[in-house]
């Protein structure tokens, strides 16, 4: 059964996190499955439907993960809690101060180093700043002395909070798309468990991990998906898999090797995508000479910029090497670092010309170019396609992740 006690417990000492971890051998650092700076400039409109019902409680009760909602944080308020109906937690000195108020006039009901908050009454969430969440927060200064307030949520639960965020069932509503999606999202999930443990969580809540956003997006489609392939993973060798996503691939997707610099073998690349139906499919972008300038100044000596140059393309035909020369040194970019220091939506670039001043410095860049995001694993609007063709869930996995099993309540 599902735990349903909502005790208080105030601790004057640090909260040990407890996290659950996948095992195997040490996997490198999380990186951003989808790549999108936030939902609001995806280019998919944010769910604003009702909540549905709760999901159908599972004989046993399932893994538990920790989302990183606030780090290093002055404020922030909480309502709905058994220990004030309104209360501020703020972060001084090392230590975390609440009180019974939103200003400094507020009775003072804790100082420490930790606490874990729950919900003064079953039915109703927790409140952080307007958000409702379900589960516990825990405010606490984590191991590496950052003040971090942290939400532990069963893990399913964490689904219905982050599946509409990366594949919006109020403009997406194929069914098969949404099963993808939940599986690749909670494989991510399963795959992150406890490798942030010195920094007290397993996962971001933004798109460094996956966009969760609580309770407020929760949407009865996406919970169908949820419920419907509840438990299920994918899993290569008998091990949860790195399952990236992106928005758009563009035609093709790319390999991890090739954005990331680290052989996966479920994620070849090189998978025919049919995506046009993405606004972002293709597009065109122009970039100012100085804001590359600024970006590869503050990493070495780069000076102007006067020469660009594309050393290798990946499986997709995607730029994954490039090499910028300036006036006082020169900057090799890989991968994903080309997008974020273009600014650009991919690295799928199909034409790039310069324009520049008498000095013969780049001041303007002009690109035309196909997809959004890394272009790795599963393509979001390729999936979309794939179900409107009749493909089922397991199958469109199958057709981004190469040679992969699912395991699970399927």
């Amino acid at each position: 059964m599902r735990r349903r006690s909502l005790l208080l417990f105030l601790v004057a000492s640090l909260l040990l996190p407890i996290l659950v971890s996948c095992g195997g051998k040490k996997r490198p650092p999380p990186l951003p499955p989808s790549s999108q700076p936030s939902p609001k400039k995806t280019g998919r409109p944010v769910s604003k439907k009702p909540s549905g019902p709760p999901l159908k409680p599972r004989a046993e009760e399932g893994p538990r993960i920790r989302l990183l909602l606030r780090e290093n944080f002055s404020s922030f308020t909480v309502r709905g809690s058994t220990l004030a109906p309104l209360l501020t937690a703020r972060a001084k000195n090392g230590k975390i101060i609440l009180r019974k108020s939103e200003d400094e006039s507020g009775e003072i009901l804790g100082t420490g180093t930790g606490f874990s908050l729950v919900s003064a009454d079953p039915s109703k969430l927790l409140v952080l700043d307007g958000s409702p969440y379900r589960g516990t927060i825990e405010i606490f200064v984590n191991p590496l002395s950052a003040p971090v307030a942290v939400n532990e949520v069963d893990l399913e639960e964490y689904l219905r909070g982050t599946v509409p965020n990366e594949l919006h069932p109020s403009r997406f509503q194929q069914i098969e798309a949404l099963k993808a999606q939940t599986v690749a999202a909670r494989t991510f999930a399963f795959y992150h468990l406890g490798l942030n443990v010195k920094r007290g969580f397993d996962v971001y809540a933004d798109e460094r991990s996956q966009v969760y956003s609580g309770a407020k997006v929760e949407h009865p489609l996406s919970d169908q998906a949820i419920a419907e392939t509840s438990g299920v993973i994918v899993t290569y060798d008998g091990k949860p898999i790195l399952s990236v996503y992106s928005s758009t691939c563009g035609g093709k997707t790319e390999s991890y090797a090739g954005m990331f610099r680290r052989d996966l073998p479920y994620l070849k690349g090189g998978v025919e995508c049919s995506d046009e139906i993405s606004p972002f499919h293709s597009w065109e972008a122009n970039c100012a000479g100085s804001k590359i300038e600024s970006a590869l100044n503050r990493r070495a000596a780069f000076g102007h910029l006067r020469k660009i140059e594309t050393l290798k393309r990946g499986v997709s035909g995607r730029i994954i090497e490039m090499k910028l020369t300036g006036t006082k040194g020169e900057a090799v970019l890989r991968g994903n670092e080309i997008r974020y220091t273009f600014g650009i939506r991919s690295t799928l670039i199909e034409h790039l010309d310069t324009g520049k001043d008498r000095d013969g410095n780049i001041t303007e860049i002009r690109v035309k170019g196909k997809g959004w995001g890394h272009g790795v694993g599963l393509c979001q609007f390729g999936a979309v396609h794939l179900a409107t063709k009749g493909f089922d869930y397991e199958r469109i996995l199958r057709h981004y992740y190469h040679d992969i099993d699912l395991k699970g309540n399927h």
